[in-house]
């Protein structure tokens, strides 16, 4: 019989959150300071724009997000009117 209180999906490595938070942080300084590379633990990454590099921070921030039990991130909306006053 399983025990329902036990998900193996829902444990977390923590050596695994401390790397996410490891690239979050060269990420930010490199997005701050106007690199294009960084590297964590010997691993090297290099990106084509600012955009690669938000995009990249965006889904790190979101797998720690989910490794910790936060909730998602929602995306940011605005809505517009157009139309006169009467």
């Amino acid at each position: 019989m399983i025990d329902d209180r036990y998900d193996r999906s829902k444990t977390v490595n923590m050596a695994d959150l401390a790397t996410l938070k490891a690239r979050r942080d060269a990420l930010e300084e490199a997005i701050s300071t106007g690199v294009m590379s960084i590297s964590v633990d010997g691993q090297s990454t290099t990106f084509a724009s600012m955009a690669e590099r938000q995009t990249m921070l965006n889904r790190i921030n979101d797998e720690i997000a989910r490794c910790t039990g936060q909730p998602k991130r929602r995306p940011r909306a605005a809505q517009v009117y157009l139309g006169g006053f009467q």
